[in-house]
Protein backbone atom coordinates (compact mmCIF):
# COMPACT_ATOMS: atom_id res chain seq x y z
CA UNK A 1 0.00 0.00 0.00
CA UNK A 2 1.09 3.59 -0.56
CA UNK A 3 2.05 5.77 1.99
CA UNK A 4 -1.26 7.93 2.22
CA UNK A 5 -1.98 7.78 5.72
CA UNK A 6 -3.23 5.03 8.20
CA UNK A 7 -5.46 2.05 6.99
CA UNK A 8 -7.46 -0.34 8.30
CA UNK A 9 -7.21 -4.07 7.91
CA UNK A 10 -10.39 -6.42 8.32
CA UNK A 11 -9.93 -9.58 8.96
CA UNK A 12 -13.71 -11.72 8.15
CA UNK A 13 -14.66 -9.44 5.69
CA UNK A 14 -16.83 -11.46 3.68
CA UNK A 15 -19.51 -11.84 6.67
CA UNK A 16 -22.29 -10.64 7.89
CA UNK A 17 -20.80 -8.01 9.61
CA UNK A 18 -17.81 -7.98 7.80
CA UNK A 19 -19.17 -6.56 4.55
CA UNK A 20 -20.88 -3.81 6.37
CA UNK A 21 -18.24 -2.64 7.68
CA UNK A 22 -16.41 -2.48 4.85
CA UNK A 23 -19.34 -0.61 3.16
CA UNK A 24 -19.33 1.82 6.23
CA UNK A 25 -15.32 3.03 5.45
CA UNK A 26 -15.63 3.41 1.82
CA UNK A 27 -18.31 5.44 2.32
CA UNK A 28 -16.24 7.81 4.74
CA UNK A 29 -13.26 7.06 2.17
CA UNK A 30 -11.23 5.61 4.45
CA UNK A 31 -7.99 3.09 3.25
CA UNK A 32 -8.86 -0.39 4.06
CA UNK A 33 -7.19 -3.32 3.42
CA UNK A 34 -9.35 -6.92 3.58
CA UNK A 35 -7.48 -10.65 4.07
CA UNK A 36 -10.03 -13.22 2.79
CA UNK A 37 -9.40 -17.28 2.63
CA UNK A 38 -12.04 -18.87 0.91
CA UNK A 39 -15.24 -16.39 0.76
CA UNK A 40 -14.93 -13.37 -1.67
CA UNK A 41 -16.19 -10.04 -0.91
CA UNK A 42 -19.47 -8.90 -2.81
CA UNK A 43 -17.99 -6.87 -6.35
CA UNK A 44 -19.42 -3.88 -5.08
CA UNK A 45 -16.57 -3.43 -2.50
CA UNK A 46 -13.32 -2.78 -3.11
CA UNK A 47 -10.63 -2.15 -0.50
CA UNK A 48 -7.58 -0.59 -1.58
CA UNK A 49 -5.71 -3.89 -1.02
CA UNK A 50 -6.80 -7.65 -0.90
CA UNK A 51 -4.60 -10.21 1.20
CA UNK A 52 -5.49 -13.92 0.78
CA UNK A 53 -4.52 -17.08 3.41
CA UNK A 54 -5.88 -18.03 6.48
CA UNK A 55 -5.53 -16.83 10.01
CA UNK A 56 -3.27 -20.51 11.03
CA UNK A 57 -0.85 -19.34 8.51
CA UNK A 58 -0.74 -15.72 6.56
CA UNK A 59 2.77 -14.43 7.30
CA UNK A 60 1.99 -11.01 9.16
CA UNK A 61 5.49 -10.03 9.06
CA UNK A 62 4.47 -8.94 5.20
CA UNK A 63 2.80 -6.04 6.77
CA UNK A 64 5.59 -4.50 9.12
CA UNK A 65 6.66 -2.29 6.28
CA UNK A 66 3.68 -0.46 6.88
CA UNK A 67 1.40 -1.70 9.66
CA UNK A 68 -2.07 -0.78 10.08
CA UNK A 69 -4.07 1.48 12.49
CA UNK A 70 -6.10 -0.97 13.69
CA UNK A 71 -6.83 -4.62 12.97
CA UNK A 72 -10.64 -5.32 13.19
CA UNK A 73 -10.94 -8.83 13.76
CA UNK A 74 -14.75 -10.55 12.38
CA UNK A 75 -13.00 -13.93 11.27
CA UNK A 76 -14.18 -17.35 12.76
CA UNK A 77 -13.20 -20.60 11.77
CA UNK A 78 -16.10 -21.83 11.74
CA UNK A 79 -17.95 -25.26 10.96
CA UNK A 80 -21.21 -26.41 10.95
CA UNK A 81 -21.90 -29.08 13.38
CA UNK A 82 -20.76 -29.20 17.43
CA UNK A 83 -17.89 -31.93 16.72
CA UNK A 84 -16.70 -29.76 13.85
CA UNK A 85 -16.90 -26.55 15.85
CA UNK A 86 -14.68 -27.97 18.60
CA UNK A 87 -12.14 -28.75 16.45
CA UNK A 88 -12.90 -25.30 14.89
CA UNK A 89 -12.08 -23.71 18.33
CA UNK A 90 -8.83 -25.34 18.71
CA UNK A 91 -7.86 -24.07 15.40
CA UNK A 92 -9.32 -20.39 16.27
CA UNK A 93 -7.48 -20.23 19.18
CA UNK A 94 -3.93 -21.16 17.52
CA UNK A 95 -4.62 -18.65 14.93
CA UNK A 96 -5.40 -15.66 17.19
CA UNK A 97 -2.07 -17.05 19.41
CA UNK A 98 -0.03 -16.71 16.24
CA UNK A 99 -1.39 -12.75 15.30
CA UNK A 100 -0.84 -12.13 19.50
CA UNK A 101 2.27 -13.45 18.61
CA UNK A 102 3.36 -10.70 15.86
CA UNK A 103 1.71 -7.92 17.08
CA UNK A 104 3.74 -8.38 20.54
CA UNK A 105 7.02 -7.86 18.42
CA UNK A 106 6.59 -5.28 16.99
CA UNK A 107 7.24 -1.96 18.80
CA UNK A 108 3.81 0.18 18.17
CA UNK A 109 1.60 -2.60 17.55
CA UNK A 110 -1.59 -1.12 15.74
CA UNK A 111 -5.09 -1.83 17.52
CA UNK A 112 -6.63 -5.17 18.04
CA UNK A 113 -10.43 -5.09 17.71
CA UNK A 114 -12.26 -8.41 18.78
CA UNK A 115 -15.87 -8.50 17.08
CA UNK A 116 -17.52 -11.21 19.64
CA UNK A 117 -21.12 -11.90 20.61
CA UNK A 118 -23.28 -11.36 24.10
CA UNK A 119 -23.84 -15.05 23.88
CA UNK A 120 -20.80 -15.27 25.82
CA UNK A 121 -22.27 -14.16 29.07
CA UNK A 122 -24.84 -16.87 29.04
CA UNK A 123 -28.43 -16.89 29.69
CA UNK A 124 -29.49 -14.14 32.27
CA UNK A 125 -32.71 -12.48 32.15
CA UNK A 126 -32.91 -11.46 36.01
CA UNK A 127 -30.38 -8.64 36.07
CA UNK A 128 -28.23 -6.51 33.65
CA UNK A 129 -25.46 -7.41 31.66
CA UNK A 130 -22.63 -5.03 31.33
CA UNK A 131 -19.21 -5.74 29.79
CA UNK A 132 -17.97 -6.67 33.28
CA UNK A 133 -19.88 -9.74 33.99
CA UNK A 134 -18.47 -12.87 34.11
CA UNK A 135 -18.58 -14.93 31.06
CA UNK A 136 -20.44 -18.13 30.89
CA UNK A 137 -20.88 -18.77 27.20
CA UNK A 138 -24.19 -20.69 25.61
CA UNK A 139 -24.74 -22.33 22.63
CA UNK A 140 -22.34 -21.79 19.79
CA UNK A 141 -20.19 -19.25 22.05
CA UNK A 142 -19.08 -22.14 23.82
CA UNK A 143 -16.84 -22.97 20.84
CA UNK A 144 -16.25 -19.62 20.34
CA UNK A 145 -15.26 -18.52 23.50
CA UNK A 146 -12.10 -21.15 23.32
CA UNK A 147 -11.02 -19.12 20.25
CA UNK A 148 -11.00 -16.20 21.55
CA UNK A 149 -9.30 -17.01 25.05
CA UNK A 150 -5.81 -15.99 23.98
CA UNK A 151 -7.01 -12.10 23.18
CA UNK A 152 -9.15 -11.50 26.31
CA UNK A 153 -6.24 -12.95 27.82
CA UNK A 154 -4.11 -10.12 26.20
CA UNK A 155 -6.21 -7.45 27.17
CA UNK A 156 -6.19 -8.42 30.63
CA UNK A 157 -2.69 -8.47 30.75
CA UNK A 158 -2.16 -5.13 29.31
CA UNK A 159 0.41 -6.12 26.93
CA UNK A 160 -1.27 -4.98 23.84
CA UNK A 161 -4.13 -2.52 22.81
CA UNK A 162 -6.91 -4.52 22.81
CA UNK A 163 -10.81 -3.93 22.63
CA UNK A 164 -13.64 -6.21 22.55
CA UNK A 165 -16.52 -5.49 20.82
CA UNK A 166 -19.56 -7.83 21.66
CA UNK A 167 -22.66 -6.74 19.66
CA UNK A 168 -25.98 -8.30 20.76
CA UNK A 169 -28.51 -9.36 18.06
CA UNK A 170 -27.09 -7.78 14.88
CA UNK A 171 -30.17 -7.78 12.83
CA UNK A 172 -30.07 -7.14 8.74
CA UNK A 173 -30.98 -8.59 5.03
CA UNK A 174 -28.26 -11.52 5.39
CA UNK A 175 -28.11 -12.58 9.36
CA UNK A 176 -29.94 -14.95 11.63
CA UNK A 177 -33.60 -12.85 10.89
CA UNK A 178 -33.19 -14.19 7.29
CA UNK A 179 -32.41 -17.69 8.31
CA UNK A 180 -35.22 -18.11 11.02
CA UNK A 181 -37.80 -15.52 10.64
CA UNK A 182 -37.92 -14.26 7.10
CA UNK A 183 -37.17 -17.51 4.85
CA UNK A 184 -39.69 -19.95 7.23
CA UNK A 185 -42.29 -17.16 7.04
CA UNK A 186 -42.43 -17.24 2.92
CA UNK A 187 -42.23 -21.17 3.03
CA UNK A 188 -44.57 -22.39 5.88
CA UNK A 189 -46.68 -18.98 6.02
CA UNK A 190 -46.18 -18.17 9.89
CA UNK A 191 -43.87 -16.20 11.99
CA UNK A 192 -41.89 -18.84 14.05
CA UNK A 193 -42.30 -18.82 17.79
CA UNK A 194 -38.88 -20.44 19.31
CA UNK A 195 -39.87 -22.42 22.61
CA UNK A 196 -42.13 -20.26 24.93
CA UNK A 197 -40.61 -16.35 23.56
CA UNK A 198 -40.58 -14.83 26.38
CA UNK A 199 -36.64 -14.86 26.44
CA UNK A 200 -35.11 -11.10 26.32
CA UNK A 201 -33.45 -9.85 23.07
CA UNK A 202 -31.06 -6.76 22.34
CA UNK A 203 -31.02 -5.51 18.86
CA UNK A 204 -28.84 -3.68 17.23
CA UNK A 205 -28.99 -3.47 13.00
CA UNK A 206 -25.84 -4.19 11.33
CA UNK A 207 -25.34 -0.77 10.17
CA UNK A 208 -25.26 0.65 13.36
CA UNK A 209 -23.11 -2.37 14.78
CA UNK A 210 -20.85 -1.76 12.14
CA UNK A 211 -20.44 2.35 12.31
CA UNK A 212 -20.19 1.86 16.04
CA UNK A 213 -17.63 -0.54 16.07
CA UNK A 214 -15.76 1.93 13.65
CA UNK A 215 -16.33 5.18 15.89
CA UNK A 216 -15.01 3.29 19.33
CA UNK A 217 -12.09 1.82 17.66
CA UNK A 218 -10.64 5.07 17.14
CA UNK A 219 -12.53 7.35 20.15
CA UNK A 220 -12.80 4.62 22.92
CA UNK A 221 -9.92 3.36 25.33
CA UNK A 222 -8.09 0.21 24.48
CA UNK A 223 -8.10 -2.31 27.59
CA UNK A 224 -12.24 -2.49 27.48
CA UNK A 225 -15.37 -4.72 26.51
CA UNK A 226 -18.38 -2.86 24.69
CA UNK A 227 -21.56 -4.10 24.47
CA UNK A 228 -23.49 -3.10 21.32
CA UNK A 229 -26.67 -2.62 21.34
CA UNK A 230 -29.71 -0.30 20.53
CA UNK A 231 -32.76 0.32 23.29
CA UNK A 232 -34.05 -1.69 25.62
CA UNK A 233 -34.15 -5.83 25.08
CA UNK A 234 -37.48 -7.07 23.64
CA UNK A 235 -38.80 -10.41 23.99
CA UNK A 236 -38.97 -12.70 20.94
CA UNK A 237 -43.16 -12.75 21.71
CA UNK A 238 -42.54 -9.37 20.61
CA UNK A 239 -40.16 -9.55 17.72
CA UNK A 240 -42.53 -12.21 16.59
CA UNK A 241 -45.84 -10.04 17.14
CA UNK A 242 -43.85 -7.55 15.56
CA UNK A 243 -43.34 -9.27 12.59
CA UNK A 244 -46.64 -10.89 11.89
CA UNK A 245 -47.84 -7.05 12.04
CA UNK A 246 -45.50 -6.47 9.53
CA UNK A 247 -46.48 -9.16 7.49
CA UNK A 248 -49.88 -10.41 8.07
CA UNK A 249 -48.94 -13.53 9.22
CA UNK A 250 -49.87 -15.58 12.15
CA UNK A 251 -47.46 -16.03 14.71
CA UNK A 252 -46.94 -20.57 15.59
CA UNK A 253 -44.87 -21.92 17.99
CA UNK A 254 -41.91 -24.13 17.82
CA UNK A 255 -40.51 -26.28 19.78
CA UNK A 256 -37.56 -27.84 20.70
CA UNK A 257 -38.38 -31.59 19.34
CA UNK A 258 -40.46 -30.12 15.90
CA UNK A 259 -36.95 -27.87 15.13
CA UNK A 260 -35.02 -28.50 12.15
CA UNK A 261 -31.98 -30.91 12.83
CA UNK A 262 -32.39 -30.52 16.32
CA UNK A 263 -29.22 -29.32 17.16
CA UNK A 264 -28.80 -28.36 20.66
CA UNK A 265 -26.46 -25.38 20.04
CA UNK A 266 -28.60 -23.36 17.78
CA UNK A 267 -31.51 -24.04 19.40
CA UNK A 268 -29.91 -22.81 22.76
CA UNK A 269 -28.79 -19.46 20.91
CA UNK A 270 -32.35 -19.07 19.55
CA UNK A 271 -34.27 -19.28 22.89
CA UNK A 272 -31.55 -18.01 25.49
CA UNK A 273 -32.07 -14.94 27.79
CA UNK A 274 -30.03 -11.53 28.46
CA UNK A 275 -31.13 -8.54 29.88
CA UNK A 276 -27.88 -7.14 27.78
CA UNK A 277 -26.66 -3.46 29.03
CA UNK A 278 -23.88 -1.41 28.47
CA UNK A 279 -21.89 0.91 30.44
CA UNK A 280 -21.12 3.07 27.51
CA UNK A 281 -24.73 3.65 26.41
CA UNK A 282 -24.65 7.64 26.80
CA UNK A 283 -21.61 7.35 24.31
CA UNK A 284 -23.36 5.28 21.70
CA UNK A 285 -26.20 7.88 22.09
CA UNK A 286 -24.16 10.99 21.46
CA UNK A 287 -22.40 8.91 18.14
CA UNK A 288 -26.29 8.51 17.41
CA UNK A 289 -28.05 5.74 15.78
CA UNK A 290 -29.03 4.74 11.91
CA UNK A 291 -31.55 3.17 12.83
CA UNK A 292 -33.22 3.24 16.47
CA UNK A 293 -36.68 2.20 15.69
CA UNK A 294 -36.55 -1.87 14.99
CA UNK A 295 -39.78 -1.16 13.88
CA UNK A 296 -39.04 0.40 10.52
CA UNK A 297 -36.08 -1.39 10.19
CA UNK A 298 -37.65 -4.63 10.63
CA UNK A 299 -40.61 -3.44 7.76
CA UNK A 300 -37.85 -2.20 5.57
CA UNK A 301 -35.72 -5.15 5.72
CA UNK A 302 -39.34 -7.74 5.31
CA UNK A 303 -40.17 -5.95 2.18
CA UNK A 304 -36.42 -5.97 0.73
CA UNK A 305 -36.50 -9.81 1.37
CA UNK A 306 -39.84 -10.53 -0.99
CA UNK A 307 -38.40 -7.85 -3.48
CA UNK A 308 -35.63 -9.70 -3.41
CA UNK A 309 -37.57 -13.15 -3.96
CA UNK A 310 -39.99 -11.65 -7.00
CA UNK A 311 -37.05 -10.32 -8.68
Amino acid sequence: MSAAGPYTLVLGASGFIGTTFIRHLQARGERTACLLHRSPLPAELSPERLLHGSLLTFPWQMLEAEPPRAIIHFARISAPLAPGRRLAAFASGRANRRLLAWLERLEQPPRLVLVAGTLAYGSSPDEDIFEDHPLHPAGFAREYARGEAPILAAMAAGRLPVQVMRPAWVYGARSWLRSFFFLPMQRQGHVPLYGEGDNLMALIHVEDAAALIDYLSREAPAGASYNLLCGAPLRQSELAGTLSGISGLPVRRISSRDFPGRDRGVWESLTFSQRTASRHAALYQRHGFRHPDPGAALASLWQSFLQTLSS
